[in-house]
Order: C-alpha cells, then structure tokens, then sequence
C-alpha cells in the first residue's frame, strides 16, 4: 500500500528511500528458510514515473500464497501490509494483491488516497526467478483503479550478492578511509536499521482484530541503563523504568476504538540515544520495533481496533 503524491518530484527523498531499501535487505536475507523474498520497486505510469520501494515475503502452500507487503521502507511513509494470491504452477503464473494494513507510519487523517498494489507476473518459479517484473494495479479501499504502472522484483539472494559485491570492493578500495568503511559496514549498523525505528513525534499505528495486546520490551543490545516511561491512554504503566536484556511483558486490554500507548525516554543511558526494542505481540501479527530517543523525547504507538 502506498500513498499517491507523497514522493512526486522528490528526488532526494528517492534516493533516501532506496538506502533504508539497501538496508533493510541487508539484514533481512535469510530470515525465514520458509519464505520467498523479493525486494525491487514499484514505478507508476505518471508523468514523473513516480517510483516506490517495495518489498514481498510470501509462502506458497499447494498454490495459495500469503505474507506482506514493505513499501517506502525507512521512511516516514512505510507502511506494511498483508497479502493473499494464487500461484498457477502450470502456467508459471503469480497473482498478488494486498490486504489488511498491519501498520503504517502514514498519518492516519490525510487527504491522499491509499492505494492497494495488486499484480501478475508470468514466467514465474517460486525459488528459481531471480528476476520478475509485471504489471500492477492500484486499488482504492472501494476497489476503485488509482494507479498502475510496472513492478520490478529481485530476489533477496540477487540483491545480498550484489551488495556483498558492491562492499568488498569499498573495503578494497585505498581511496576510501577506514572511518567511512567502519560507517558503511553492515555490522555495525545491525540493530538500530534492522527494525522499524521509532522517533520522535511520530505514530505508528497498528490495527488489530483482538481483544489484547502484550507489549513487550527489553535493551536489546549491550545494557547501558536506558530508563523509559509508558503511559496508555494518558495513564501511567511504568514508570522510569530501567531496561535490560530480561523481556518485561505488559498486557494491554484493547477497549476502545483506539488505545495509544506513549513512549518516553527519560534519560540515553551511558550510549546514547535511548534505544529500547519494543514488541507488540496480538496473536495475529507480531512487530517489532526500536526507538530512538533523546532523554525527554516521546514516540506514540496507536492501535486502532477492527471489527
């Protein structure tokens, strides 16, 4: 799912989108031996081939297809959804189109029209295509056309070989000093560009069918005494509380229309920022999140209840 108009003539937020795509990759390949991954983009026909990053991670049983979508990874338009197909074995043929939001860091109140990607590639084989490409349709939530173009999807081992590729030749490279190859080493940025990050000001927001949601959080990375606060709905759960690698579950009942749980760092620790890995877990989807806070900044997390 995307929204029309958001990147149009923005080519600096192109180009940036593309590095959290690069990223994002990186420390995705081979997650999941039971998935197919792809990763490529999806280019509108309009006057500006308007282009977004997209992702897909599908599974394939006796030919119904299931997983999610990425779009606009790393930005603050991403936005993940679900999707369902066929996969016609004889005919070579993959149907996509997506589904539910599961979450979206688009705001929620905006005047653009989301649009749902859906797709047919021919030619196609689950675990030998290295390269697909096809047509798309976007579908307004009333089923109505608002966009097509073209689909172009790579393989994630395609993609890891040419970014393998790609960083052996940087680390080669006499021209390049250490101090940016330690920057740009895929190790280092690990944990705080493998997750969904969470900043300041910002709402993600989470639709969810249940009646519950554990709220999971931890330091997932070396302790350094980041404390946080959690509040919901304008109550406080926890207060200043020192995070560790030990997982502290919360269990939050989901009443209302929606429930908005707050954020807020009240210190960075002995490493700055605050990055405190927060997961929300309601049966039925599982996120996984990080954030990124100096002491005193808030980030807010919506979830909104579907009937």
């Amino acid at each position: 799912m995307f929204v029309l108009a958001s990147y149009k003539n923005n080519l600096t937020m192109f180009r940036k989108c593309l590095f959290y795509l690069f990223v994002f990759l990186i420390y995705n390949v081979g997650q999941s031996q039971n998935q197919y991954e792809y990763a490529g983009a999806i280019v509108l026909n309009d006057s500006s081939s308007t282009t977004y990053s997209y992702m897909v991670s599908l599974s394939e049983v006796s030919g119904a297809v299931s997983g999610y979508s990425i779009t606009n990874i790393g930005t603050e338009y991403e936005t993940k959804t679900t999707v369902l197909g066929n996969y016609n074995k004889q005919k070579k043929e993959l149907t996509i189109g997506e589904g539910e939001i599961i979450y979206t860091k688009t705001p929620i109140h905006f005047d653009e029209e989301s649009c749902f990607v859906n797709f047919s590639i021919k030619s196609f084989a689950f675990g030998k295509t290295k390269n697909a490409k096809g047509k798309f349709k976007g579908l307004s939530s009333d089923f109505k056309k608002c966009a097509e173009g073209e689909i172009f999807l790579n393989s994630i081992e395609k993609v890891e070989a040419r970014i393998s590729k790609v960083v052996k030749k940087i680390y080669k490279s006499k021209r390049i000093a250490d101090s940016v190859k330690q920057k740009i080493n895929p190790l280092k940025m690990l944990d705080s560009l493998r997750m969904n990050i969470l900043r300041k000001n910002q709402t993600l927001s989470v639709f969810s069918k249940s009646e519950k949601v554990d709220l999971i959080i931890y330091d997932g990375g070396k302790v350094d005494g980041d404390k946080i606060t959690i509040s919901v709905n304008g109550k406080v759960l926890v207060n200043q509380y020192n995070a560790n690698n030990t997982k502290k579950i919360i269990s939050i009942d989901l009443v209302g229309a929606k429930t908005s749980i707050v954020i807020k760092a009240n210190n960075e620790g002995l490493i700055a920022p605050n990055t405190i890995v927060v997961e929300l877990d309601d049966r039925r989807n599982h996120i996984k999140a990080l954030s990124n806070l100096k002491s005193g900044e808030s980030t807010k997390i919506d979830i909104l209840k579907k009937k």
